[in-house]
């Protein structure tokens, strides 16, 4: 499935997830969206909510919001929960509509949820966690994270396991069922949840401890792109923690997480080109990789930033 997030707030990102376009096997395109258009204005909602799809993702027509949304809400209005769910996505994110609406969002997520849509129930937690369209209430965004983790859903259950993990949103700290949590995600694919039960392994949080379990559970991660995940592998390889030691797979790992701005692996790749460790020196790169590093406000880059511009400072006197 697709997702969408706000790029102004990392606290922000729900990852609302917009249900997936159905398509008859062997279906072009044009003619699902002619299909879709059809019916859709014989007044069946599946077929209202498939033309909002379409619109949504340009497929069989031009990519419209506006449209989208327009037949989204004519499906919501027939009852359609996945349509009310996705027109709470476009509500909150102010996709198609003008200006963003979380307090709108919020109601159509309400509808979604309480005919047990899951990815509704947890837009509808974390609603209730940030105050975005109702008052913050905590304790009601735990009962409803719990509801839709007991209904199998993945994100809600790592959302879960990171407040008892971390005791938050007014939970105790809880490593035993941030770990079951962790791996009920973990077992249905979700990147965040490996990286998680991962560190629950590195550490023994919750779980006998294993570095071997950890490295396997970090690699599932980091290959769907996990950057915190890549640059744990990254360090696994580096120290030949729970991997034989391979300075050639660290520092691959440790760009891949580099790119996505992590500033310990944007650092620990200038520690390598300045000390030739899996790469040729090149104190260039490390110079490159130190100054990434240090913007992100990374102390020891920033120590090691200024050594070697004091390094050249001197030679050029």
């Amino acid at each position: 499935s697709s997702s969408f997030s706000s790029s102004s707030s990392s606290s922000l990102r729900l990852s609302h997830r917009f249900v997936p376009l159905r398509m008859m096997s062997g279906e072009g395109e044009q003619a699902y969206f002619n299909r879709c258009k059809a019916e859709a204005e014989a007044g069946i909602a599946e077929a209202m909510f498939e033309l909002g799809m379409c619109y949504l993702a340009g497929r069989g027509c031009d990519m419209d919001e506006n449209l989208a949304v327009e037949w989204y809400r004519k499906a919501a209005n027939l009852d359609h929960t996945e349509a009310q769910y996705n027109i709470g996505v476009c509500y909150y994110y102010g996709r198609g509509v003008t200006p963003r609406d979380p307090s709108e969002a919020f109601k159509w997520y309400q509808k979604a949820a309480e005919k047990g849509h899951t990815a509704a129930e947890y837009a509808l937690g974390m609603c209730y966690e940030k105050g975005r369209g109702v008052d913050k209430d905590t304790n009601k965004a735990i009962e409803i994270f719990a509801k839709a983790a007991d209904h199998g859903d993945a994100t809600a259950q790592c959302k879960l396991g990171e407040c008892f993990f971390y005791g938050r949103s007014g939970l105790e700290e809880n490593y035993d069922k941030a770990a079951q949590l962790f791996n009920l995600a973990a077992d249905q694919g979700l990147a965040k949840a490996q990286y998680l039960l991962g560190l629950c392994f590195y550490y023994g949080h919750g779980v006998e401890s294993s570095e071997s379990k950890a490295a396997h559970l970090f690699l599932r991660a980091a290959t769907s792109g996990h950057p915190q995940a890549e640059y744990q592998i990254a360090s696994c390889y580096y120290s030949g923690r729970g991997v034989e030691k391979n300075l050639d797979k660290a520092v691959a790992w440790f760009e891949k997480a580099a790119a996505q701005s992590h500033p310990v692996a944007q650092y620990s790749l200038g520690q390598c080109y300045y000390y030739g460790r899996g790469v040729a020196k090149d104190e260039g790169k490390a110079l490159t990789f130190y100054r990434m590093a240090a913007s992100q406000g990374h102390a020891q880059a920033k120590y090691w930033l200024g050594i070697i511009l004091q390094q050249r400072s001197s030679k050029a006197e």
